[in-house]
Order: structure tokens, then C-alpha cells, then sequence
């Protein structure tokens, strides 16, 4: 699977699977939208109904495995730098998803990145804060 930056999308990356690839071009499929696009010389050609259509190409990054539910349970998803491709489309996938479970904070490496989710998590309990 790969992340393709897609202009016409509402979202900046789009997750896809690739069908062919030959020396000057990449060909793949949307998985959320099933749209197949075909990659080359910087030109992303789109085939949404039958017609190609230009549109500006900023690349194809590989994707990552997603991790499971018990590697997630062990932690392996708290710090980003594990992971093996580290680049825009993985980091706003793995920040999307914890944000999603309720995990506003993530670390890649020395970095603390926070999500603010605009309303009041029980992060910060008495409990909690006594232990420091």
C-alpha cells in the first residue's frame, strides 16, 4: 500500500494499493474512494468516470502495516520514530488515529506532538496528578 497526495481529495493523502508500476510510471487504486490514478513525470492522471484529467503530483510514500490490537495495547504505537516509514502521510495517519481513540499526545523521538481535542479529557485526575 502507498499514500498518494491527491489535489481533488478532501483529505491531503490517500491511501491506495498499486496495480502496476513500470519504469516511468506507477499505477494504483484508491481504497477509500476507488479512484484509479496513474503516476508519472510528475502528473497525476485521475479516472474517476471514464476521462483523464491532470492534476499536480507531489509523490507516492510508501505506507506502513497497520499495528495490531495487542501491539497497540503493548505501546508500539506511543512513539512515531518505531515506525518504518517516517514521513507527512504516516505522521497525520498516526496522530488521525490515536486522536481518534482518545490519545491526544504522541511522541516522535524528543518531540511531544499534542492534538487539541477541544473538550475536557480525564487526563489530568487528582490521582494522576499527585503521582507527580
Amino acid at each position: 500500500q502507498v499514500w498518494c497526495s491527491d489535489a481533488e481529495s478532501d483529505d491531503a493523502w490517500v491511501l491506495a494499493e498499486v496495480l502496476s508500476r513500470s519504469e516511468d510510471e506507477i499505477k494504483v487504486r484508491g481504497l477509500t474512494e476507488g479512484h484509479k490514478h496513474a503516476f508519472s513525470r510528475n502528473r497525476l492522471k485521475s479516472s474517476s468516470s471514464g476521462e483523464l484529467e491532470e492534476l499536480k503530483y507531489e509523490g507516492v510514500e510508501l505506507a506502513n502495516a497497520n499495528l495490531s490490537a495487542a501491539e497497540k495495547a503493548e505501546g508500539r504505537d506511543n512513539d512515531l520514530i518505531t515506525l518504518p516509514h517516517l514521513h507527512e502521510p504516516a505522521l497525520l495517519h498516526a496522530i488521525g488515529e490515536r486522536f481518534e481513540s482518545g490519545k491526544i499526545y504522541t511522541w516522535t523521538g524528543p518531540v511531544l506532538i499534542a492534538v487539541n481535542p477541544f473538550e475536557r479529557l480525564p487526563l489530568y485526575t487528582k490521582e494522576i496528578l499527585e503521582n507527580y
